[in-house]
């Protein structure tokens, strides 16, 4: 199975530049710095309803990649699903349950939780769900309700200019939703009828076609989650977010 993303999000060479005012800083030595950074990060993230461009933060309502391909899997999923010019919306409503960094581990561990996440974008499909043909190209909605996800993120850190930035390495994601609903219009050239039959087949069957492909919907969350972060991070240095 591949995962291909792309994303609408930029890095910037190291510049150790300053957070912005209303983002909250913690200082490391302070006695409750785990319970300092959870705080921050839950007043910080809601902020994201426009872009913070001297900080690479963009607009997380909604956000856009402007591609997506999920390949096929190995059990009742046997086609490849590629998205093109897609808005994703609810990262920015994600209810942070914890938000660590463990400066000696250089690790970052991260939980939450997500009301709502939209997913709309342009399709192809050509392929077989449950052993029925699938095919078509068109608008689509993908909607995952009541995301619970938990983040582990290695980083390492870099020097420039006697300053020190960091840089995700590797992580392990997951990602439970409670509900998929989905939406695929003009499926096989418009045949409503039928592809109203296909639909309704993909909703009723969420939890199985989704632990098929949830490899890739998870890759898919990790490489966002990484690009925010080494977004961020590329241009506000430790130092500077905790004073």
């Amino acid at each position: 199975m591949k995962t291909t993303i792309i994303l609408y999000l930029f890095v910037l060479s190291c510049a150790g530049v300053k957070l912005p005012a209303n983002f909250h800083k913690c200082n490391r030595n302070q006695p409750d710095l785990k319970e300092c950074v959870l705080r921050a990060v839950q007043d910080g993230l809601p902020q994201l309803t426009r872009s913070f461009d001297e900080v690479n933060l963009p607009n997380l309502h909604p956000f856009h990649m402007s591609e997506l391909t999920i390949g096929a899997g190995t059990g009742p999923v046997a086609v490849e699903q590629k998205f093109h010019n897609c808005s994703v919306d609810g990262f920015h409503r994600m209810k942070i349950k914890q938000f660590e960094l463990d400066f000696e581990e250089k690790r970052i561990a991260c939980a939450g939780s997500f009301p709502e996440i939209k997913l709309q974008c342009q399709y192809e499909l050509d392929g077989k769900v449950l052993l029925l043909p699938i095919k078509g190209t068109g608008p689509c909605t993908i909607v995952m309700t009541n995301l619970q996800l938990t983040a582990l993120i290695n980083y390492e850190e870099r020097k420039n200019r006697g300053k020190t930035f960091i840089k995700a390495l590797s992580s392990k994601v997951t990602i439970d939703p409670d509900m998929i609903w989905v939406n695929f219009e003009n499926l096989f050239n418009g045949d409503k009828p039928l592809g109203d039959n296909i639909n309704q087949v993909l909703n009723d069957n969420w939890k199985d076609l989704f632990e098929d492909v949830r490899k890739g919907y998870t890759q898919a969350f990790d490489t966002i989650l990484n690009h925010l972060l080494n977004n961020f991070f590329t241009k506000v240095s430790l130092e500077e977010a905790f004073d």
